[in-house]
């Protein structure tokens, strides 16, 4: 395994990266098209194909990571990226997206820490949970929305093409808000956005808007894509915060909307954010996605 190997991912890789996806199955939101392609500007992604096993390495501020493979566990190969990732990593060697490598690494080699990222964990929901919203523990969920209920009136609209230059808008306006130019996460963030809607067909994004009555502005939006054939992913949710409550509005809608088609709801990690994990848990994730490291100083 060497660097030139690798290649950076365009949209004409999609359909190779997707076929290595529906093969093996992923969970985590970073092990999706979308995700890799949209987030570009912050984690550039190059993937390598070897031994019909697919590698992904990301590179944030200059420091690589690699992805263990995807595909049919294959010791000699998952070797050859340790030797690779211990030259030419940060200090994050590889990633492990799925389980299967853990008992390798403690077998084989005892001697290197594993590390589990709680931060960047995935959370799983029920989606007939989020949408109905029953039960004595989402009581407090449902006060608010029926309190944005009594405030406000408004309607729930697919994004079309059309919706896309108000989305636009409405994106930049949400980040004036929360001054995002100066959290480079939530930037980047809204730039990844941004990207999604531009190639909204090629990626096969979808998505709802909430407007709010009386001007019919957009209040929020979400956008989501298929993880896996039990499970979306809701990649990018922004409400603007004038309209108390919009969140939960438009968490339940969007689960109405994905109810009858997918079991569960990705809503992605809270990166270690204090009120975004509180957010999180409020809805009461039945489960995670979690990602394991290594890191390439502690390689045995």
């Amino acid at each position: 395994m060497k660097k030139t190997d690798f290649k950076k991912i365009t949209l004409e890789d999609k359909p190779l990266i997707d076929d290595y996806f529906r093969r093996f199955p992923q969970y985590h939101s970073e092990h999706n098209f979308l995700t890799l392609f949209s987030w570009e500007h912050y984690a550039p992604c190059e993937y390598a194909v070897i031994n019909d096993h697919l590698i992904l390495s990301n590179t944030i501020n200059g420091r690589s990571t690699c992805h263990a493979p995807v595909g049919e566990f294959d010791p000699a190969l998952f070797e050859e990226l340790i030797s690779f990732a211990k030259k030419n990593t940060g200090d994050c060697a590889i990633a492990f997206y799925e389980d299967k490598y853990i008992p390798y690494m403690h077998l084989y080699h005892p001697e290197t820490p594993v590390y589990h990222s709680r931060g960047c964990s995935d959370y799983y929901y029920r989606t007939k949970e989020l949408a109905e919203l029953s039960g004595q523990k989402y009581l407090n969920i449902r006060r608010h929305i029926n309190r944005f209920n009594t405030k406000y009136q408004y309607t729930v609209e697919t994004i079309k093409p059309e919706t896309i230059p108000e989305l636009h808008d409405m994106l930049d306006k949400w980040s004036d808000t929360k001054i995002a130019d100066t959290n480079t996460v939530l930037n980047e963030e809204v730039r990844a956005a941004h990207t999604a809607l531009e190639n909204w067909h090629e990626l096969g994004c979808e998505g709802l808007v909430i407007r709010v009555g009386p001007r019919n502005k957009i209040g929020a939006a979400a956008i989501w894509g298929e993880m896996n054939y039990e499970t979306a992913v809701i990649h990018f949710e922004k409400g603007l915060a004038q309209y108390k409550g919009i969140y939960k509005v438009i968490n339940q809608e969007t689960a109405r909307q994905l109810q009858g088609k997918y079991t569960w709801i990705n809503r992605e990690s809270d990166m270690d954010v204090a009120g975004l994990r509180e957010a999180k848990l409020r809805y009461h994730p039945e489960k995670c996605a979690k990602i394991w490291y290594i890191k390439r100083k502690e390689i045995s």
